[in-house]
C-alpha cells in the first residue's frame, strides 16, 4: 500500500460541521491515522468531546464553537496551528428558498478558503461536495455518462425557475448550492493560487454505521426511520413518470420535464469509504486538484426494502413502488476513486450496500 504522507502524523486537522454524519467518520478515520482533530460546531456539544476522548484518549480531539462562517476573527482563531482543513459543513435544511440557502453555502466555502489562505501552516484543503453537484439521476436511461468535468447546471437553473414544482424545490436548491459552491472553490483556487493543495470529494447517498446516537445520520437516518415507522424517505424519493429523459433535458435544456425523473434514489456509498476518500484527498501526496467521486453503485428503494427484510424478517415493511426504475448513469470517475481506496487502504472494491445497511441499523 502507498503511504498517506501529505501531512506529518500528529498534525492538527480542522473539520467543519463536526457533528455531521460524514464529518464524524472523517474525524474517526483521521484519529485512527494518528492525527489530532479540531471540529467546529455551532453550539457547545460536550457529548462529542466525550465520545472521541473515550474512544481515542485525551488531547487528540477538541471542539471549537463557531456559530457561523461570517466572522473572520473567529475563523482565524479556529485555523490557528492547523495543517489541513476538511470543510464538510453545509446547509442541509432542504429549504424551498434559494436566496436563503445558495448564497450562504457559497459564501461559507469562500470564507473558509480565505481564512485558510491567511495561515501558512495550512498545506492541504478538502471540500466535501456532493453527487448532486454533478448530475441529475436519470431513470432507466442507458448511455448517460458523467466525468470529472460534469456539473449539475440543470439543477442550478431549476432552483430559481418559477415553473419548478414546489415538491422539487428543496432538492434542486440543495443540488444548486453544492454545484455553485464547488465551482466557486475551483475558480477561487485558480485565481488565488494558495499555498495549500485543494481537492474535492463528491459523495453519493451515504449509508453505514452511525457512530453515536446523537449523530443524526442524515441519509442513513432516513433509512433507519423505516424501522421506526417513519416513512419520510418514501416522501423524499418519490418515483415520477417513468419515461426516459431526453438527453437535451439532462444536459441543461428543459426544466419541468427533466424534473419528472429527478427524485429517484441513485447511487450509494458507505460512509466509511467516503471518510477514507476524504483522508486520501487530504493526505495523499500525489492527489492534487482532483474531484473524487464517491459512487459505489446504484441503489433504489427496492434494494433497500429487500435488504431490510432480510436483516429484519420479523418487521413489516411497506412495499416500494414496483415501477420506481433505476439510475443507470455511467459514473466514469468512480473507478479512479475505487483504485485510490485499494492503493492507500488495501481495500478490494467498495463496501457492499448490504453490509452498509446492516452496519447502519445494528443498534436498533
Amino acid at each position: 500500500m502507498s503511504s498517506l504522507t501529505g501531512l506529518p502524523t500528529g498534525s492538527c486537522i480542522l473539520v467543519t460541521g463536526a457533528n455531521g454524519f460524514i464529518a464524524s467518520h472523517v474525524i474517526n478515520t483521521l484519529l485512527q491515522l494518528e492525527y489530532r482533530l479540531r471540529g467546529t460546531v455551532r453550539t457547545a456539544k460536550p457529548w462529542l468531546d466525550a465520545f472521541f476522548e473515550n474512544k481515542f484518549g485525551r488531547g487528540v480531539f477538541e471542539t471549537f464553537v463557531l456559530p457561523d462562517f461570517e466572522n473572520p476573527e473567529m475563523l482565524d482563531n479556529c485555523m490557528d496551528g492547523i495543517a489541513g482543513v476538511v470543510h464538510t459543513a453545509s446547509d442541509v435544511s432542504f429549504s424551498n428558498d434559494p436566496d436563503t440557502v445558495i448564497p450562504w453555502v457559497v459564501r461559507a466555502v469562500e470564507n473558509v478558503l480565505e481564512a485558510a489562505s491567511r495561515h501558512p501552516s495550512v498545506k492541504r484543503f478538502v471540500l466535501t461536495s456532493s453527487s448532486a453537484a454533478a448530475l441529475i439521476p436519470v431513470t432507466n436511461q442507458k448511455g448517460f455518462r458523467i466525468n470529472e468535468d460534469t456539473w449539475n447546471e440543470a439543477a442550478v437553473k431549476a432552483a430559481c425557475d418559477p415553473i419548478t414544482k414546489p415538491t422539487e424545490k428543496a432538492i434542486t436548491i440543495y443540488a444548486a448550492s453544492k454545484t455553485l459552491s464547488e465551482q466557486m472553490a475551483w475558480k477561487w483556487t485558480r485565481g488565488h493560487n494558495p499555498r495549500f493543495t485543494f481537492n474535492t470529494v463528491l459523495p453519493s447517498f451515504n449509508v453505514g454505521e452511525i457512530l453515536h446516537e446523537k449523530f443524526g445520520g442524515s441519509s442513513m437516518g432516513m433509512v433507519r426511520g423505516i424501522l421506526k415507522d417513519d416513512k419520510s424517505i418514501f416522501d423524499f424519493f418519490v418515483p415520477r413518470e417513468l419515461f426516459p429523459c431526453p438527453r437535451w433535458l439532462v444536459e441543461g435544456g428543459g426544466i419541468s420535464e427533466m424534473l419528472n425523473c429527478f427524485n429517484v434514489l441513485e447511487q450509494y456509498v458507505d460512509v466509511t469509504d467516503t471518510a477514507r476518500l476524504h483522508a486520501i484527498a487530504l493526505l495523499a501526496p500525489n492527489v492534487r486538484s482532483r474531484r473524487i467521486f464517491a459512487f459505489a453503485g446504484p441503489l433504489n428503494m427496492t434494494d433497500i426494502i429487500s435488504t431490510l427484510r432480510e436483516l429484519r424478517p420479523d418487521h413489516h415493511f411497506d412495499d416500494p413502488n414496483p415501477n420506481e426504475g433505476r439510475d443507470l448513469t455511467d459514473v466514469a470517475p468512480a473507478a479512479k476513486a475505487e483504485k485510490l481506496l485499494e492503493e492507500f487502504f488495501g481495500q478490494k472494491g467498495w463496501i457492499p450496500y448490504r453490509q452498509s445497511l446492516a452496519d447502519g441499523i445494528c443498534d436498533l
